[in-house]
């Protein structure tokens, strides 16, 4: 910031220097001032923007969950955000039961079936539609989801047979 303001403060210096006729007598009385007083105005200027630039934050108390007023809340026993944890997780991790091997004509694919899923996995109304997939077989289409893009989606498997 000081750096843009300073080379503005030059530009236009040099602009207007450029734009007055040059005087043989020199200085007088009446451009020395107006030249001081520009002098001392950048002088402020630069000296405010260095004061906000060195201002410190207000100290602010950290908060933490567990203590207050050093005393331990939960004594030791157990994290009380460990439920909560473990639900989010939970939200992520799907049935490997429902992971299917379909028969094409193109080979053998991968897919969570669509049906499994809404029996066995609560949060299946979530998984996102981007990943939603239909594979045509003898049998007919299946409907599912691709294994891969639910995993670049942060999705994964519980690994139970």
């Amino acid at each position: 910031m000081l750096k843009s303001m300073t080379a503005a403060i030059t530009a236009l210096s040099l602009t207007f220097a450029t734009m007055t006729p040059a005087y043989a007598q020199g200085l007088d009385r009446e451009d020395v001032g107006k030249l001081i007083i520009g002098l001392a105005a950048a002088a402020v200027i630069g000296s405010a923007i260095e004061q906000n630039r060195n201002r410190a934050e207000p100290a602010t108390p950290a908060r933490n969950n567990h203590q207050w007023n050093g005393i331990n809340r939960n004594n030791g026993w157990s994290d009380l955000n460990r439920h909560e944890e473990r639900s989010r997780q939970n939200r992520r991790t799907l049935p490997y039961t429902c992971l299917r091997r379909v028969e094409t004509r193109f080979g053998t694919q991968r897919m969570f079936g669509k049906r499994c899923l809404d029996n066995n996995y609560r949060f299946a109304s979530r998984l996102p539609d981007r990943c939603a997939v239909r594979i045509w077989t003898s049998d007919g289409p299946r409907n599912g989801f691709d294994p891969l893009c639910l995993r670049e989606q942060g999705y994964r498997t519980d690994r139970r047979n």
